[in-house]
């Protein structure tokens, strides 16, 4: 039998070694299946390490390179020990100079305080040979669903989270909005990058085996440079019997590649996106057809899948996505193949129970902020030296670039007058995209990351009422080498 070739194996084998095994194992069957991902709950400890033979960090758990998927229910307390083992003295490059092997965790999509010691990213920050202690308190009103963490240490986060330094959360209780994915097989998929091999046979070999795209693909003129993995895997197999629905949350865990999601045989049955049931703030949307969704960096989707007919050729792929002219190279390929299988075999899950807690907010009120003028301009800027906020480079030590007093809606205009698309990201909150330029979206959804179109703009409701986020947090672009080199910046909730 021959044994699965993960993406942390891969970086540890090194090159041809590595690209050769990925052959074998395409041209076997059962040994492809999706990895199931390790899953725990609070309180959990993890590491971050650095490998012995590549020196490329990577979090460990239990003594398992994989991360591990973290469960939590709301109104409880996410409690993470979180130990800095790396290297003394790195081996990588952080932007032509070594890194500093700092690190800490952000929990991506919570609605949390951003002070210590919970979604600190700014003050929070363990130097090699330190330890973090979060305790994280998950509101009783935090929308179920998942979300993700990852290091976000400024200047270090684009290597760190490139290397694989991110893992699932799953807030419970999903089923409370759309009962019926409690009898349902769950898959969690956490997308990841492939960095393709420098030599040409083997950067040929990889690219075919998850057939990519070889025509330019938008308007970037680069070639491309990933290939996107699934639970560490270069195209698994992803098993489901003909008819059999599956509730299925991906994550796009890539510090700056799209994924483009779609599928050969059907649409994606949608009940949440970064994290938030669709019906969360509109009880009267339970669920949403997509032909496909289109995950920026840091984007999560949770949909129902049904099973394609018996031994046909499917496949999840990822489409090609233009990112603009200075933009990289962002091909199709294929994430992973579906095989027909017999009905799965539900594990038990335990149900969150109770009712499930609704936000809305009157059409009048949300009409009302879309036609005021924008409280706030965000505007994304670049040139040889760097990436700006508003003319503003980020800097640690800088202070806030606005202060919100909390408890109200807000209209936030982003503005992207550069040559690629930019993924806006805000801590602590979710906002609701209504218009893309001068056009109304046709059927707005609330999210935490939104791709901004290059030479246009998007319109957003900010969230602002929640009483819990008080404190010093961020927004940024989520292509992380972007946000490492100063397109950040700070905002004060007070």
């Amino acid at each position: 039998m021959i044994k699965t070739i993960s993406y942390f194996s891969l970086w540890a084998m090194g090159g041809l070694v590595a690209s050769t095994g990925l052959f074998a194992v395409a041209a076997n069957g059962q040994d492809r299946l999706l990895p199931e991902l390790p899953q725990t709950t609070t309180p959990v400890t993890v590491e971050a390490a650095s490998d012995p033979v590549t020196g490329k960090s990577e979090f460990r758990y239990r003594d398992n390179n994989t991360p591990p998927v973290i469960r939590v229910r709301p109104g409880s307390i996410l409690k993470v020990e979180y130990k800095n083992e790396l290297d003394a003295q790195s081996r990588e490059d952080c932007f032509g100079h070594p890194c500093m092997n700092m690190t800490n965790l952000h929990f991506h999509g919570l609605h949390v305080s951003p002070n210590a010691p919970q979604d600190d990213v700014l003050d929070m920050m363990a130097s090699p040979g330190e330890a973090l202690q979060y305790s994280v308190e998950v509101p009783p009103q935090q929308p179920s669903g998942l979300y993700w963490y990852h290091t976000h240490s400024h200047g270090e986060s684009y290597i760190q989270d490139l290397d694989g330094m991110s893992g699932a959360i799953v807030v419970e209780g999903v089923e409370r909005y759309v009962p019926e994915v409690s009898n349902m097989r769950e898959r969690i998929l956490v997308l990841r990058d492939l960095v393709l091999p420098r030599d040409a046979a083997e950067r040929k070999s990889v690219m075919e085996s998850v057939a990519m795209q070889t025509i330019q693909c938008g308007a970037a003129a680069e070639k491309p440079e990933r290939a996107f993995t699934v639970n560490g895997t270069l195209r698994p197999q992803i098993d489901i019997a003909p008819g059999e629905r599956q509730f299925w949350r991906i994550v796009n865990a890539s510090p700056d590649c799209y994924a483009d999601l779609e599928l050969d045989w059907a649409s994606f049955d949608v009940v949440a996106l970064d994290g938030m049931p669709l019906a969360y703030h509109d009880p009267s949307i339970r669920r949403r057809s997509m032909s496909h969704v289109l995950l920026p960096p840091a984007g999560r989707v949770e949909a129902i899948i049904k099973g394609p007919a018996a031994d046909s050729r499917a496949a999840l792929r990822s489409r090609c996505f233009d990112t603009g002219p200075d933009g990289d190279s962002n091909p199709a390929m294929i994430l992973a193949d579906i095989v027909s299988a017999q009905p799965s075999r539900l594990k038990a899950r335990p149900a969150l129970g109770g009712k499930p807690v609704y936000a809305t907010f009157s059409p009048a009120v949300l009409q009302r902020v879309e036609a005021s003028e924008p409280l706030f301009v965000v505007t994304f800027t670049e040139d040889k030296q760097g990436f700006y906020i508003n003319g503003q480079k980020f800097e640690m030590n800088s202070g806030p670039m606005l202060t919100v007093d909390v408890g109200s809606l807000h209209h936030w205009r982003v503005v992207n007058p550069t040559r690629e698309v930019h993924p806006f990201h805000i801590h602590q909150v979710h906002f609701l995209v209504y218009s893309v330029g001068e056009t109304p979206v046709k059927d707005p959804v609330w999210l935490d990351t939104v791709n901004v179109p290059y030479g246009s703009s998007v319109d957003l409701v900010m969230d602002f009422t929640d009483p819990i986020i008080r404190g010093m947090s961020l927004f940024h672009c989520h292509l992380l080498k972007h946000e490492d080199k100063g397109m950040m910046a700070k905002i004060l909730f007070r």
